[in-house]
């Protein structure tokens, strides 16, 4: 069992480098006006999402951790439009924050989100669902996308 950095310690992690480069040097504003005030819509549905999919995990009885060996695959739920809808929750809250700041310099925090879990994360939990499920899963990932 390999132990990783859990995903929502890398969000609030990017969160802190969010708050600290706005903090600590000076930034390019935006100017979004108006719109700026969508970044709460946005972190709202980027809370929402992560919230839905572990209670559709908990309902299936299979374990949340990207860690632990997969007990089952969930289809339901969020996971009827998107693979990775925690994570995708989780890039949605920090876009979300991004654009609500309203500082260009701050892309690189959900940039580096999506990194870390489009090529770390998620190319290792695919492995090992498709290791425990096989052609179950292929169908799956043949039917729903990645993100969305």
């Amino acid at each position: 069992m390999r132990k990783i950095i859990l995903p929502p310690i890398v969000t609030v992690l990017c969160l802190l480098g969010i708050y600290m480069l706005r903090k600590f040097i000076s930034l390019t504003e935006m100017h979004l006006g108006n719109i700026e005030n969508a970044g709460y819509a946005i972190a709202a549905i980027g809370v929402a999402l992560p919230l839905w999919g572990s209670h559709v995990f908990k309902q299936a009885q299979t374990n949340i951790l990207p860690y632990n060996d997969p007990d089952n695959i969930v289809t339901d739920g969020p996971f009827r439009f998107s693979r990775n809808p925690m994570y995708l929750g989780m890039l949605l809250i920090l876009l979300g924050v991004f654009v609500k700041v309203g500082y260009w310099e701050n892309i690189i925090f959900p940039v580096i989100f999506f990194a870390v879990a489009n090529w770390w994360y998620i190319p290792f939990e695919e492995s090992r669902m498709r290791a425990a499920f096989g052609d179950t899963f292929d169908t799956y990932t043949q039917k729903v996308r990645r993100w969305i």
